[in-house]
């Protein structure tokens, strides 16, 4: 019994690490229906002296967190917008 149970806790903790953060561009979560939470806006003395937005994203059980330079959140050019590192989804 003891022994099942540990096999059990070692494929649940596999499981949930599989499910490690990937990247992906603020554009495609967008496209695949995550909505925005918050917008939350870092002043420069917190954060290296580099003013940023962080933008948290939801779907379902699926959070995404962006981070965006103030210049490029205020601009949102397109290579800002497909950059496939701007956000880590778990």
């Amino acid at each position: 019994m003891i022994r099942s149970l540990a096999i059990a806790a070692a494929l649940v903790c596999v499981a949930q690490a599989s499910q490690a953060q990937e990247q992906q561009s603020f554009k495609s979560l967008i496209g695949r229906g995550f909505e925005i939470k918050n917008v939350s806006f870092v002043r420069g003395d917190v954060s290296e002296n580099r003013e940023a937005f962080i933008v948290t994203l939801q779907r379902e059980k699926s959070v995404a967190v962006c981070f965006f330079s103030a210049n490029a959140w205020v601009t949102l050019s397109n290579t800002v917008l497909d950059d496939p590192k701007r956000c880590d989804v778990r």
